[in-house]
């Protein structure tokens, strides 16, 4: 028998000082995590997340990711770390240009923006 998950994904706040992914998910028992992750792409809201052998897919998509670290889900954690990211990506996902100010670490946006200098 294998052992495998599968998880619904919430939302997704990206720490771009840490380059950093954070996705709150739901499992089929009802009970919420946060997923603490390293990853070119994020979690959308609805993505379906599946573990099998060791292996991640999201949608039917294998994914390279680096799971750091799954907690319990708080909703006063999560309010903390919405509030403390400094990424546009998740408070303006219309815009295609990321117009942060802080330091980014991220390779590529995991927004999909493109990074727009300060003239």
């Amino acid at each position: 028998m294998t052992a495998s998950k599968t998880w619904i994904a919430l939302g997704t706040i990206a720490s771009p000082a840490t380059g950093t992914l954070f996705s709150k998910i739901l499992t089929p028992h009802n009970h919420k995590y946060i997923l603490w992750y390293n990853g070119k792409k994020l979690f959308k809201p609805g993505d379906e997340i599946h573990v099998c052998h060791n292996r991640l897919f999201v949608n039917d998509e294998l994914r390279d990711i680096n799971i750091l670290q799954i907690d319990k889900y708080s909703h006063t954690l999560w309010r903390v770390m919405h509030n403390m990211s400094s990424c546009p990506g998740h408070r303006d996902p219309e815009s295609k240009e990321c117009i942060a100010t802080v330091k980014c670490i991220f390779k590529c946006c995991p927004y999909g923006k493109v990074r727009v200098s300060a003239s």
